[in-house]
């Protein structure tokens, strides 16, 4: 049964009150009820603010509306959720304590990615496996999504689109598997990265001895392993090392479990890095593997799985993706003064992840890249 409640008027303010207060409004006027949306609309020749607010349960359905221009409230529609969403508004509903943004917050973030403020509606969606906010614009065609958790706009690529590049998680597990053999026993593979060259694509796989601290690089292509580079940790690189030989035998879920994971989770993406990243809270020490990877629906996402669990076990979680920066040697995502100074420490080495330029030595080449990339 469809009700409507009429309220009182509220008092007028100025012209389009804007959504941030629409939706203290709507709360204000269900204050029993969760709001999953708002919209600006035209009903009745009047432009107003409608919310799309539910109760825990998912039995009831209330959509308060406000003049748009004064604030003044015109009723609450009541009403059962419609049946065919129950299964996306309880997928929704579960997740919403994760949320760390609200609406507000998320407008100005999709207003930037967008280029626009004309604003039609938002809602909470999921989206790739993300809470995230969906806004839509009145030209009926743009939509940004922004995670919940982060504040990260969710990329949509299309076919055209310059994606950057990534191999199945198949090829990438034989990969990582093949330079695991190449260096023998006691090396694990912490870290993988899809490469594109001339000849084709290809995987650099990142690796560190147990025992003695070493690190290691080695390129696959064509199923095979084409060059192998080991070296010396340098600067933060003797943290991390250190941390992970402290860590490892916690390690339940290795590098090719994990892409598994990410496959079983979503089927057909391709993978463009892995990492194995060692997070200290005040709870204590959580060790995950982070995939970059793009959907089959060409949306790319940061995948998250616990290092620490048995292969399907343990939590799992998506956020919009984070990119590296060139030039990022300590990996806090900025290009600073300490970059500068990991960088020059290791002057005339050998080591990879510090080789921007690709000459096999840290020199003048990489020095330029980073400080062209410096904020």
């Amino acid at each position: 049964m469809h009700r409507t409640a009429v309220l009182a008027t509220a008092t007028a303010v100025s012209a389009d009150i804007g959504f941030v207060q629409a939706i203290s409004l709507c709360r204000g006027a269900v204050p029993q009820g969760t709001l999953l949306g708002i919209e600006q609309r035209e009903r009745n020749n009047i432009w107003v603010y409608e919310g799309d607010m539910y109760d825990a349960a998912l039995t009831t359905n209330w959509g308060p509306r406000f003049n748009r221009d004064t604030g003044a409230a015109l009723g609450v529609d009541v009403d059962s959720p419609d049946e065919t969403e129950l299964a996306n508004l309880s997928a929704i509903f579960a997740r919403l304590g994760e949320a760390v943004l609200d609406f507000g917050d998320a407008l100005p973030i999709a207003n930037e990615a967008a280029g626009r403020d004309d604003v039609m509606k938002v809602s909470f969606d999921l989206e790739a496996g993300i809470l995230a906010f969906q806004v839509e614009y009145f030209d009926e065609v743009t939509k940004v999504y922004v995670d919940s958790v982060t504040g990260g706009v969710i990329p949509h690529h299309g076919d055209g689109d310059d994606v950057e590049a990534t191999v199945p998680t198949a090829p990438m597990q034989d990969a990582v598997t093949l330079a695991e053999a190449a260096l023998g026993a006691g090396w694990n593979a912490y870290g993988a990265e899809s490469e594109s060259e001339d000849a084709g694509l290809g995987v650099t796989v990142s690796l560190f001895n147990l025992k003695s601290g070493e690190l290691a690089e080695a390129e696959v292509f064509g199923g095979a392993v084409t060059s192998v580079v080991e070296f010396e940790p340098i600067g933060t690189q003797v943290a991390k090392v250190a941390a992970m030989q402290a860590n490892w035998s916690l390690v339940a879920t290795d590098l090719a479990a994990a892409l598994g994971v990410a496959e079983a989770e979503y089927p057909g993406c391709g993978v463009n890095e892995v990492e194995f990243e060692i997070e200290t809270e005040k709870t204590g020490t959580d060790l995950l593997w982070k995939i970059g990877l793009v959907t089959v629906d060409l949306i790319e996402v940061d995948f998250f799985v616990d290092a620490t669990a048995p292969s399907g076990g343990g939590f799992r979680f998506a956020t919009a993706p984070v990119n590296g920066v060139t030039g990022d040697i300590d990996g806090d995502g900025l290009v600073t003064a300490a970059d500068l100074s990991e960088l020059l420490g290791a002057w005339g080495a050998t080591n990879p992840p510090m080789d921007l330029d690709g000459d096999d030595q840290i020199g003048a080449g990489d020095l330029s890249l980073l400080l062209a990339a410096w904020r």
